[in-house]
């Protein structure tokens, strides 16, 4: 997706920059009246929310640096990369990610729509112990279904526009540049850890390289219980900002580790979490070919990875103690050194992990 040029400099927006932003890009009309809201957008993006009589919207605009304390540096054009990938998950899975109202390459901004208020991140209702192993099955079959459509493309050797079996076109050109994803997950996870755990430095190493090499299918990247909004009425998946060509293996080992994470942080509700574990596992293995993602041994020595990334990476699980932190780092490490052929066999070492 090629960058508009009109000669104007990217211009950071703000909550008092908005209105006449949107007035300019034609989603509201000049001078009614709206009411702009940050939201929660992370690290590396601002996130508003808008609100007029009869619409909502957000708009999101990436940032050249992360808001940590180290220097984070990550190329912008990672927000049209999500417009792109909105727009065609929504086409395969209608309802199941917000639809894109505006895409503004010059500003490195794209409009969305709003979910409905009354929906929450999956992420808040898993730590209050609302863990749902209907929502988990939903994403599980949601990421079965865009690693298949983008996937027979591909193994067309098509990098063009191609039909999937899903009956949506695919186009692989516009996904086929993981710099976003490099910036963004292997150096700040999968190569920090490398360093700092020079025990198990060879087996990181082999998932990376084995990551790069592996082209099979458009991966989320980021496809865990923060970046899922769940109602009554439905869920959306958000945040495709490093959604590239990749490994599949990558997707379904962050989603398990976030849910592992918080079986480490809230252990009276494991077995809850367990049972989102193999709804999520099973419903994704029943949507794709056998032995799509590589052997189970192989998602789960990722997973193995990105605990202890999120334990010694550059972006640690906020909500957990030292103390868990430890019991992380231990069963990572366990994982890495001799991953385990079933799902099951690792929530049973998670549970031998000492406390």
């Amino acid at each position: 997706m090629e960058r508009e040029r009109t000669g104007m400099p990217p211009v950071l927006l703000s909550a008092d920059r908005a209105p006449a932003y949107l007035a300019r890009r034609g989603l509201i009309a000049p001078g009614i009246p709206v009411t702009i809201e940050a939201l929660g957008g992370g690290v590396s993006n601002v996130v508003l929310a808008a609100r007029t009589e009869g619409r909502t919207m957000v708009l999101k605009q990436s940032l050249p640096r992360l808001r940590v304390a180290d220097e984070w540096l990550v190329k912008r054009e990672r927000v049209l990369t999500e417009a792109a990938a909105l727009s065609w998950a929504g086409a395969v899975a209608p309802g199941a990610v917000p639809a894109v109202l505006d895409v503004d390459p010059a500003q490195f901004a794209i409009t969305i729509a709003l979910a409905p208020d009354a929906w929450r991140p999956w992420k808040d209702l898993l730590l209050a112990g609302q863990a749902d192993p209907a929502v988990a099955a939903r994403l599980g079959s949601l990421l079965a279904a865009w690693h298949s459509a983008s996937a027979q493309p591909l193994a067309n050797n098509t990098s063009a526009e191609s039909d999937s079996p899903s009956g949506v076109a695919f186009s692989a050109h516009h996904f086929d540049d993981p710099e976003a994803f490099e910036q963004l997950r292997i150096d700040p996870y999968y190569r920090t850890i490398l360093v700092k755990h020079p025990e198990v430095a060879g087996e990181i190493a082999g998932y990376i390289d084995r990551m790069a090499h592996c082209h099979r299918c458009l991966v989320h990247g980021d496809y865990s219980p923060k970046n899922v909004l769940v109602g009554a009425d439905g869920l959306w998946v958000l945040d495709f900002e490093v959604a590239h060509l990749g490994d599949p293996a990558f997707d379904l080992a962050f989603m398990l580790n976030h849910l592992a994470l918080k079986a480490i942080h809230r252990p009276e509700h494991a077995e809850r979490y367990e049972a989102c574990a193999l709804s999520f596992w099973r419903a994704y293995l029943c949507g794709v070919p056998r032995g799509f993602a590589g052997p189970t041994s192989y998602v789960l020595g990722h997973l193995g990875c990105l605990m202890l990334a999120r334990v010694d990476g550059k972006s640690p699980a906020e909500y957990l103690t030292a103390a868990e932190q430890a019991r992380a780092r231990a069963l990572a490490l366990a994982l890495l050194a001799a991953p385990p052929a079933s799902l099951e066999r690792a929530w049973r070492m998670l549970e031998e992990v000492p406390r």
